[in-house]
C-alpha cells in the first residue's frame, strides 16, 4: 500500500519564491550602483583636494553620479555636464587626470605658449583604492532592497493554520 504525502502551502511557497525571483528590480539595481558610485565620487573629490588640483573649485563641485542616458543599466561617475562657477569641468577634467604636453594657445592673450601640466590623477585612483568599499556599498544597498522585497512578499502572502 502506497502512502500519500502532501505539503500544505507548497503552492503559496512556490508563488512567493517566483515573486522573490523578480527582485531586485531595475530601480533597486540603480540605487545600488548609485551607492557604489557615491563612494568613488567622494574619494575623487578628496583626491582633487589632496593633490592640489583645486583652482576654482568647479571640478570638485561638479563630481557626481548619474545614469547613462544612452545605455541602460550603466551608471557614470565623474564630472557632470553643466556649468559650475561659470565653468564646464566635464570639458577639461581629463587634462587634470592625464596632464598636458607643452602647446601653443593662439587665442589666449594674443597667442602664448603653455608650458604643459603634469598629470594629477584623481578619478582612477579613487576607483582603484576603494574597490572593496565600493563593493560593500553596492551589496549593502542590494541586501536592503532584497530584504524589503522579502518582507513585502511575506506581508501579502496568506497564512493558513499551522
Amino acid at each position: 500500500m502506497a502512502a500519500r504525502v502532501s505539503i500544505r502551502g507548497a503552492s503559496e511557497l512556490a508563488a512567493a519564491f517566483r515573486e522573490l525571483g523578480r527582485n531586485p528590480t531595475a530601480a533597486a539595481r540603480r540605487k545600488s550602483r548609485q551607492a557604489a558610485g557615491k563612494v568613488v565620487s567622494e574619494a575623487a573629490q578628496a583626491n582633487l583636494i589632496g593633490n592640489d588640483s583645486v583652482v576654482t573649485g568647479a571640478l570638485v563641485q561638479s563630481m557626481g553620479v548619474a545614469e547613462d542616458q544612452q545605455k541602460p543599466n550603466r551608471t557614470l561617475v565623474g564630472p557632470r555636464a553643466g556649468k559650475f562657477k561659470k565653468m564646464r569641468p566635464s570639458s577639461y577634467a581629463h587634462f587634470v587626470e592625464f596632464g598636458t604636453a607643452p602647446h601653443w594657445q593662439p587665442n589666449r592673450f594674443g597667442g602664448t605658449m603653455h608650458p604643459g601640466a603634469r598629470p594629477k590623477p584623481f578619478l582612477r585612483p579613487a576607483y582603484e583604492q576603494n574597490i572593496e568599499k565600493l563593493a560593500q556599498a553596492y551589496f549593502a544597498q542590494m541586501k536592503a532592497e532584497i530584504e524589503a522585497a522579502a518582507q513585502r512578499i511575506a506581508a501579502k502572502t496568506p497564512r493558513g493554520p499551522r
